[in-house]
């Protein structure tokens, strides 16, 4: 058995789970989240490009329009606001992930995405991973250090009921402190499907507290009492909220 994921695999057992991808599981590596972090700092500007990106490709447009949402009349803002989509374009564009934009006036742009499907997983749903698998590991690493407690972690984890051929679900990422369990789930939609979620919930949350199933978005309006008592955490929030849930759970570390 992979010593990585034996306490999980444990724990799966009781709930007649199997890991089905067990070979293919590493530490999540520590990878260089420069990229992940610029568009958390600048969420409030690159977030909703992003979702816009992802809503065009669904709906088959190519090019697709931008318009930065910005009401005020400051000259510097605007100029600060140009610049930083300007240059997230072009870092778009330098990781192949876009052929060609331009900018028409102050604030619209058309962006042509890359045909190339692999690629277009990265709008669809890989940047929300990406950024919050980010956020999460720096908030969780930055905790566990300043306790000194072991803290381990895996990513795209495969699972299956027992004596079944097909997958059951996948997890985004696994995060295990100590013999706590954080299940993270990524969603980049403004729709999260409750019964899928509710599924996963029933199978991996039994009356056991040392698990938690935690939905992360990033659209704020998704209500969080929809989730009760389960936990649906956002990424304008997650720093704050995650270090709250963390703290509960340790409290005597």
């Amino acid at each position: 058995m992979n010593n990585l994921v034996k306490d999980f695999a444990s724990f799966l057992e009781d709930r007649s789970l199997v890991i089905a991808n067990e070979d293919a599981i590493s530490q999540v590596p520590p990878e260089d989240y420069s990229f992940s972090q610029s568009i958390f700092k600048s969420r409030e500007v690159l977030v909703p490009l992003l979702c816009k990106l992802a809503i065009g490709i669904r709906e088959g447009r190519n090019p697709i329009t931008y318009m930065i949402s910005y009401k005020g009349g400051m000259t510097i803002v605007w100029q600060f606001l140009q610049n930083l989509v300007d240059q997230f374009l072009d870092n778009l564009k330098e990781k192949e992930l876009i052929a060609q934009w331009n900018r028409k006036g102050d604030c619209q742009y058309e962006i042509s995405v890359s045909e190339d499907e692999d690629k277009r997983r990265f709008f669809r749903s890989a940047w929300a991973e990406q950024v919050f698998r980010y956020v999460i590991m720096k908030t969780v690493q930055t905790f566990c250090a300043s306790r000194k407690i072991s803290v381990k972690s895996f990513q795209n984890v495969e699972l299956k009921q027992k004596g079944a051929d097909n997958t059951f679900t996948e997890l985004d990422l696994v995060v295990q402190i100590e013999k706590r369990f954080y299940v993270f789930e990524v969603k980049s939609g403004p729709f999260v499907n409750i019964m899928q979620w509710a599924k996963r919930e029933n199978s991996l949350v039994i009356g056991n507290e040392i698990v938690r199933n935690i939905v992360c978005t990033v659209h704020d309006s998704i209500p969080d009492k929809i989730f009760e008592p389960q936990l649906l955490l956002k990424l304008n929030s997650i720093e704050t909220e995650l270090n709250k849930i963390l703290e509960s759970d340790f409290l005597n570390k």
